[in-house]
């Protein structure tokens, strides 16, 4: 039997696991009978009960997952009906590929390595698997068919794991609770968020976030990093999460946050980045012989279709068949119509032959006339792209969509008789799927990237009339990048650049509640325009964020840029010539062989770290200056020598180590054998100590999947601690005082 206080200690954590499943305001009784645990608690006003072995932590763990509390079985059960598709046999298994702390993958089927990570083994702390790939390129597809192959195999008795889906894509969400409640009430399960951290530590459960970037809607950066940070929290290092993202960008930006609010936590996590890669021509044959099957198309006319797809995909559009949406999207399409072709702009194209056949299949009148012009349908979906955007969704309820769809009728002056055709078949549109909640009554745009199609479009519109409030428009939420890139092809700005610059600068000058984000959106629209432009001369941008992305075969020219702050940007082959700079702020762009910064104003100070295009990151000023120097920037060695710190390099070396294994988890453990060059590094022990006196880290003991180990948890990010090894940087008074305190250490003591 346990002793007196792990009796206690075990007694806690069964009521605080109970508690989760248990009415509200009811009381759970925890009572210790010899070698077993009796627990009492209400449960949908009906009192239960379960006794289990205090010794055998399986017995526990099948209590939990049993029909009297989580119910696992119906779980899964509910989560196969809702994910079974009528095209899961021609699913296409996406290629992905990750990076360990000590290998790279080769690219594997997505399905397998993701599944394979889930399925391994107890890790030291919550593993957060980040799933990366642009629109279009399949992350949902995947993920929902994991989920159901998931629980397909618990339903088999193959594993005792279950994945819960999280649609996080533009649901108006504040709160990563909010997502996960809704999920499981649409499930029609007896499930509520409260449970899923407790089966989600105990291994029974996976959160699956798709669309995490999603998340940062109206509530904001920080509130979405810190939804996600609460559940790490809730989770005290164990179980594991899996999200989705279109950029690598937001990645980064978790890894910067999450120690802003995870010092003074329990929270303990390991990254594992899993990029997903394009389709390959192996990829499109079996999605092509698998799609011909299932429709029954001859060889003959299969072959006519391989060869209009060779005319669709050349050119300027021979690297779109890489994309699963443009592939698939222009099979069906050619599968109707084989003189279908893209042109120069292959969404455009896409986005037409849907409107027209929805003109010419469903929205005729009694002569079977189009009951709208194409302009007026092009208009129509630009209005319910703003309002989904309006409401920080992506998806509107019917009543939304007939109001929308009057609007637009009466502002045209349609017929009576046409308008309420419009009205009453608008929800049914084929070119809209059904809302991700079943058995909702509401609509979405059938792929985001139509989203993304019409909404910027309406950007375009805006900025071309000079009318509205453009910083209430960029304040919603964060852009995708695709909006920005739509909205530079549709404007063409080489003629009128500085004025279309000039409007996004004067909203993000403008005093607002999201002003951040304003900042960040302009930036991202002026970054487009610039790549669009690609040799700009004596253009003046300011007051904005440009936020990852790149400006790569940009050419500025006698260029101003003053208080902008370029944010892990790749800009390895971006010319910046005879520029001026003043109050700028650089962290970590990427910098290569091909950048020059022959820009006045560029001072070591701007600069929070440099990439290197092999991945590196460099913080030490002197090298910094040194790859400055390389691209044609002008550092005075003044300069240099007033912010170098005088510390042995060996010391430089171990805490850049050090940095890196934080970029993969927090804390990290001393006994780890992929950090030995760190803690059995000489140096080790002199930066150890200092870290822990200047309380730039807490050294904590814990257990960890097996013996007690020691672990090290950072209080500040990777750019705060690294800022201070520049002594004319503006950082927190510990992180200075480490830096001096290590000025004054030589290896010898």
């Amino acid at each position: 039997m346990l002793d007196a206080n792990n009796l206690e200690r075990r007694k806690i954590e069964i009521e605080r696991d109970f508690t989760s499943f248990a009415d509200p305001n009811t009381r759970v009784d925890v009572a210790a009978m010899g070698h077993h645990f009796r627990v009492t608690w209400v449960a949908r006003a009906e009192s239960r009960e379960v006794t289990f072995s205090a010794l055998k932590d399986e017995d526990y763990r099948n209590k939990i997952a049993g029909e009297k509390l989580a119910d696992l079985r119906n779980v899964a059960t509910m989560i196969d009906r809702t994910f079974k598709f009528k095209d899961t046999d021609n699913f296409v298994a996406t290629k992905a590929m990750y990076q360990s702390q000590n290998s790279s993958s080769v690219p594997r089927p997505a399905i397998d390595v993701l599944t394979e990570l889930l399925e391994e083994g107890v890790s030291d702390a919550t593993r957060v698997i980040m799933l990366t790939g642009a629109a279009g390129a399949g992350k949902t597809r995947l993920l929902r068919e994991l989920v159901r192959r998931q629980a397909d195999k618990y339903l088999r008795g193959q594993t005792n794991k279950l994945l819960l889906y999280v649609d996080a894509q533009g649901r108006a969400l504040a709160r990563l609770n909010e997502a996960l409640a809704t999920e499981l009430q649409d499930l029609r399960v007896g499930l509520t968020y409260h449970s899923v951290a407790v089966l989600a530590r105990l291994g029974f459960l996976v959160p699956v976030i798709d669309g995490f970037d999603e998340l940062l809607g109206v509530s904001g950066y920080d509130d979405a990093f810190s939804s996600l940070a609460g559940l790490l929290e809730q989770l005290k290092g164990q179980g594991q999460l899996l999200a989705s993202a279109r950029s690598v960008y937001y990645e980064e930006e978790f890894l910067d946050r999450a120690p802003r609010v995870d010092a003074e936590t329990e929270q303990a996590w390991e990254h594992i980045p899993v990029r997903l890669i394009d389709w390959s021509e192996e990829d499109r044959e079996a999605y092509l012989v698998n799609w011909m099957r299932r429709k029954n198309i001859s060889e003959e006319d299969g072959k006519n279709i391989r060869t209009s797809m060779k005319n669709i995909f050349s050119g300027a559009n021979a690297d779109l068949s890489s994309k699963p949406l443009f592939f698939t999207r222009s099979v069906d399409l050619l599968h109707n119509r084989l003189d279908f072709s893209y042109g120069d702009d292959p969404l455009r194209g896409i986005s037409n032959q849907y409107l027209l056949r929805e003109l010419q299949e469903k929205f005729l009148d009694r002569d079977s006339q189009p009951l709208l012009t194409e302009a007026q349908f092009h208009r129509l979906m630009r209005e319910l792209a703003e309002e989904m955007w309006n409401q920080d969704t992506r998806e509107l309820d019917y009543n939304s969509i007939r109001v929308v769809a009057e609007y637009v009728a009466e502002d045209e002056g349609l017929p009576e008789t046409a308008r309420t055709a419009v009205i009453e078949r608008m929800p049914t549109l084929a070119f809209q799927g059904h809302g991700g909640r079943p058995g909702s009554h509401t609509g979405a745009f059938e792929h985001e990237l139509f989203f993304f199609y019409f909404l910027g479009q309406l950007i375009t519109s805006r900025l071309r009339s000079e009318e509205g409030d453009m910083a209430l428009l960029l304040s919603r939420s964060a852009l995708p990048e695709d909006v920005a890139d739509r909205v530079a092809q549709e404007l063409d700005p080489r003629d009128r650049l500085q004025k279309l610059i000039d409007r996004l600068i004067q909203s993000a000058k403008k005093e607002w509640i999201r002003k951040f984000q304003v900042r960040e959106n302009a930036g991202l629209l002026i970054m487009a325009l610039l790549r669009r432009s690609g040799q700009i001369e004596n253009c003046v941008v300011e007051s904005v964020d440009f936020p990852g992305s790149h400006l790569r075969d940009v050419s500025l020219i006698k260029c101003s840029l003053t208080d902008v702050t370029i944010r892990r940007t790749d800009l390895t082959s971006t010319q910046f010539v005879g520029c001026e700079m003043s109050n700028m702020t650089f962290v970590e762009p990427k910098l290569g062989d091909s950048t020059r910064l022959d820009a006045q104003g560029i001072s070591l100070e701007q600069f929070f770290g440099i990439r290197k295009p092999n991945g590196e990151t460099i913080y030490e000023p002197s090298a910094i200056a040194a790859n400055l120097v390389e691209c044609g920037a002008s550092i005075p060695n003044e300069s240099i020598q007033s912010g170098k710190r005088n510390i042995p390099v060996q010391y430089i070396e171990v805490l850049e180590r050090l940095m890196r294994a934080y970029g993969r988890s927090n804390p990290v453990c001393k006994g780890d054998d992929n950090l030995s060059g760190i803690f059995q590094n000489s140096a080790w022990e002199v930066v150890e100590k200092l870290l822990v006196d200047q309380e730039l880290v807490v050294s904590e003991i814990r257990r960890a999947g097996g013996p007690r180990k020691t672990f090290f948890r950072r209080r500040f990010s990777t750019k705060q601690f690294m800022a201070g090894v520049n002594r004319n940087s503006k950082v927190d008074r510990r992180i200075q005082e480490f830096w001096q305190a290590l000025e004054f250490v030589t290896p010898d003591n």
